[in-house]
């Protein structure tokens, strides 16, 4: 005969958690679209300011393209599959390490240095993404390396909060 345990609903935790996961849906979206896009922008800015090779690196990451669900005047219709590619990676990894921090489980050395290296490149990219919006150039690089904090890892930073045991 199985005996199961009783667990006892904490109402504050279980409403907290259903904000955070509806945070999380409703303005994680956002944060991830504009990371995902000021990251592709940024890796566009860097490749672009080498000589022909950056330029060809750019041309080769660029070339497979998605349409993008939503039409915005003015913004491209189309964004390039690659660069995205290194957003979604980064988002996994930093989620996963922070999920499987705060449930005091162990991460694998090659896990963590993956994860420090593409979120090296996630705000990396994202900064020099945001240095081609008018407003933060005016004010310069202090402001884009302090704005790019949040926008790189906030959304991934409640999600692995909210899965932790």
């Amino acid at each position: 005969m199985a005996t199961y345990s009783r667990q006892r609903v904490d109402p504050p935790m279980l409403m907290g958690k259903v904000g955070m996961w509806l945070a999380a849906i409703v303005f994680g979206g956002i944060f991830w679209a504009i990371n995902g896009g000021f990251s592709t922008i940024g890796l566009g800015v860097m490749a672009l300011s080498f000589n022909d090779a950056g330029r060809l690196f750019w041309a080769a990451a660029s070339a497979i393209t998605f349409r993008v669900p939503v039409r915005v005047p003015g913004l491209p219709e189309t964004q390039p599959l690659i660069p995205w590619m290194g957003v979604v990676a980064a988002s996994c990894m930093q989620i996963s390490v922070l999920w499987l921090r705060l449930s005091n489980r162990p991460i694998p050395v090659s896990m963590l240095v993956a994860t420090i290296l593409l979120s090296l490149y996630d705000y990396v990219t994202t900064f020099f993404g945001l240095t081609t919006v008018p407003w933060i150039a005016v004010i310069g690089w202090p402001a884009a390396a302090l704005i790019a904090v949040p926008i790189t890892f906030a959304l991934e930073a409640t999600i692995g909060y909210t899965l932790r045991r």
